[in-house]
């Protein structure tokens, strides 16, 4: 009996003390709960806070930008809200995506971020967006700085100290800012709306594999604010001062079939395409790239028909193009052309460890280059090709340049290409009409034409629907606006055909 009551004691004992040891420790963690709840952390976007304005840069080389415009520009960011200068937006949602720095800036604006001044090789991109729309994309350049692209200008930002900076933006001055830069937004004179534009779209189609041979034609496509329009015309119809045509021939040459570019005019005093001519044949296959009033790219080469394989990449003048003399960029663009080709060269060399010990002649590739699209612009691209073990292997080098009027005369896009592809998922390209007359947007199967709604959205529906095929590319885009329209329908009905839209895309 004594021996069960000291067992029982005992054990009551040890119950005793191991529930003061779970007490005290349930109350340790009461203390470090209280501790969080007291001191919360951070909600988990990187770039909250507020910031004010630093600097201010236009992405086009050379455009003065006036500063005093921006000084009161601030913008600020938590969960709740966001807000941009004078826009705002409510519950916003933040993805941040990790990018190379070169690339991004290449891909979206055609420039070097060192001319921005931005010099970290990965940068993180924060994009803001609500449930219905898109709002910005912010670029984290560093923990206490920031940047954001409005219009045509980059402005840097940096966070604001606890009280210093924060203050000092008044309502009045906001508003004096928001009108200030939208001027830098658009060129003066797109900036009142133009309801009629008319838009010459070139394409080219993939070789046939029976005949080896592209087709190339034309779309004279036009939208006077009511009624649409769409002309055929075989090969690439293109203005100059008068209007042009360019045709791919095939001859057999000494028993081996190569391929030439015939240019020639076709209103004022028309070129005789009959009179003789000692014609060159640069290659057996010859590809257009680009169309333009003064310059025309084309890839060539005597063993590949793949366009990707192909290693002469020439742009040459239209004046004089029988020589197949390719321009050297130092010609189109003296004053930025060869720093931006070597240094994007140098970019591909550092991510490619198989061309850092292999000599490569970086003068090449100035005039080694043609003009393609990509994303809604016109974008350049060298070639250089390297061999090892006798195997040749042809690089690209996209260009972190946009394209000089000399070469190209009008590419901007009002609606941003983010935008359009949010509206158009399967949006691969698109054409920004001068006067905001339209937006042009190409998808596998379609031209779709929308409305430019505002600055910067577009209609829910496309108005009109022009069908094409999946493997056409589009090599030219010529825009006529206001009296000029009438004139180019004339020459594109005369050259041409009319065709029917397409009404049902299901």
């Amino acid at each position: 009996m004594k021996n069960r009551k000291r067992i029982k004691k005992g054990i009551l004992l040890i119950m005793g003390i191991l529930l003061s040891f779970v007490l005290t420790g349930c109350r340790f963690g009461m203390n470090d709960v209280k501790a969080s709840v007291l001191k919360p952390q951070s909600t988990g976007v990187s770039i909250e806070g507020h910031y004010v304005y630093q600097d201010v840069i236009n992405l086009e080389e050379g455009k003065f930008v006036d500063e005093t415009n921006f000084r009161n520009f601030t913008a600020e960011f938590d969960l709740n809200g966001a807000q941009i200068g004078l826009e705002k937006v409510d519950m916003p949602r933040y993805i941040s995506k990790l990018v190379n720095t070169f690339d991004y800036f290449l891909e979206k604006y055609r420039v070097n971020p060192s001319r921005l001044r931005i010099t970290n090789e990965n940068m993180e991109v924060v994009r803001i967006s609500t449930s219905d729309r898109s709002f910005y994309e912010v670029f984290k350049l560093d923990d206490q700085n920031i940047a954001v692209v409005k219009g045509s200008n980059l402005i840097k930002l940096r966070k604001a100290a606890a009280t210093a900076d924060a203050g000092g933006q008044t309502e009045e001055s906001a508003k004096i800012l928001d009108f200030g830069e939208s001027d830098e937004a658009l060129p003066e004179e797109d900036a009142f709306f133009e309801p009629i534009a008319g838009v010459l779209i070139g394409l080219r189609e993939d070789r046939d594999e029976a005949t080896g041979l592209s087709d190339y034609r034309t779309l004279w496509i036009t939208n006077d604010g009511e009624v649409q329009e769409v002309y055929e015309i075989d090969d690439i119809l293109f203005p100059r001062k008068e209007f042009w045509k360019l045709e791919v021939v095939s001859d057999e040459i000494e028993g081996e079939t190569k391929e030439r570019l015939n240019i020639y005019a076709i209103t004022g005093t028309p070129s005789s395409i009959s009179e003789k001519m000692e014609y060159n044949f640069p290659s057996t296959s010859l590809d257009v790239s680009f169309v333009g009033n003064n310059y025309v790219s084309v890839l060539a080469s005597d063993e590949e028909t793949d366009r990707d394989l192909m290693d002469e990449a020439l742009t040459i003048p239209v004046d004089g193009y029988n020589s197949y003399n390719p321009v050297n960029i130092n010609e189109l663009d003296p004053k930025d052309g060869a720093p931006a080709f070597i240094n994007s060269l140098n970019q591909v060399i550092q991510r490619n460890e198989e061309l850092k010990n292999v000599p490569i002649a970086r003068e090449d590739i100035l005039n080694n280059f043609i003009l393609r699209r990509h994303h809604g612009y016109w974008m350049m691209e060298s070639r250089f090709v390297t061999t090892v073990d006798e195997n040749d292997t042809v690089y690209k080098v996209p260009i972190a340049l946009k394209p000089t009027e000399n070469i190209v005369t009008y590419d901007d896009l009002t609606v941003p290409w983010v935008k359009i592809k949010e509206s158009i998922p399967q949006a691969i390209d698109a054409f920004n009409a001068p006067g905001n007359s339209f937006l042009l947007v190409r998808t596998p199967k379609y031209l779709l034409m929308y409305k430019i709604e505002g600055v910067d959205e577009i209609s829910r529906e496309p108005i009109q629907a022009i069908e094409i095929k999946e493997d056409e590319e589009i090599i030219m885009a010529e825009w006529a606006r206001g009296e000029f329209v009438k004139r180019w329908t004339d020459v594109a009905s005369k050259q041409g055909t009319k065709i029917i839209f397409v009404q049902n895309r299901r």
